[in-house]
């Protein structure tokens, strides 16, 4: 079924019933939330055109995402919003590949606002994504998600001519292990070798194994 895609009019906003504006105002408000201390700013590559949001780490990620997930990207598409029809969104369809927290079974689909038009080419970066990891903000009321802290919370996978698989996010994994080791070392949380090897490094791409295994460990660690 086609979805219309009316512009929205701010006019007509204000002249629509009360309980349709304030409806639409909490959907705003939502939708932002999910997109925290937003910036107007020039995006780095696999960000939201014209939006970033403040730096978080691995801790910080793994804290607030309901799911964690690495899979292939089977579909993206823009559509509007089906409550709210001046909205822009976009519907991902992954294939679950692993699940690292909550729950996320075969094929996997989510919603995410759009708030710049110009993101509507390329489907908010993911129509040609392939394969990512995606830390996933818990679905709003609204049936609207986003990966937690938009370029940091997704991550492309790619390989290297002996197959081997490495991950990146939007700003290069800079700022990714800033203080974890540390501060889950004041809670009693122990790391292998490995991921205590990758989270010296200072940014680049990293091993997915030792990634996906040190996300295991913040998902299972004290609180």
């Amino acid at each position: 079924m086609k979805l219309h895609q009316p512009r929205l009019n701010i006019a007509s906003l204000f002249s629509a019933p009360l309980c349709q504006r304030a409806r639409l105002l909490a959907f705003l408000t939502t939708a932002l939330s999910l997109t925290a201390s937003v910036l107007i700013i020039q995006s780095p590559a696999m960000a939201q055109i014209g939006a970033q949001t403040a730096p978080a780490n691995l801790d910080q990620l793994v804290r607030s995402a309901g799911t964690i997930l690495r899979g292939q990207v089977v579909s993206a598409k823009m559509e509007a919003h089906p409550q709210f029809t001046n909205l822009q969104t976009v519907v991902v369809t992954i294939s679950v590949m692993k699940v690292l927290k909550g729950e996320a079974a075969g094929k996997y689909t989510f919603r995410q606002f759009v708030w710049d038009v110009r993101d509507a080419g390329d489907a908010a970066g993911y129509r040609k994504s392939g394969e990512l990891l995606l830390f996933l903000n818990p679905v709003s009321p609204y049936g609207l998600t986003s990966p937690v802290g938009l370029d940091q919370g997704r991550f492309r996978i790619v390989r290297d001519p002996k197959g081997r698989a490495f991950a990146v996010n939007g700003r290069a994994n800079f700022g990714l292990f800033d203080q974890v080791l540390n501060k889950a070392s004041s809670r009693g949380v122990v790391f292998s070798r490995q991921a205590q090897a990758m989270m010296a490094k200072a940014g680049g791409p990293v091993s997915v194994e030792s990634l996906e295994d040190a996300i295991s460990t913040l998902v299972g660690a004290p609180k």
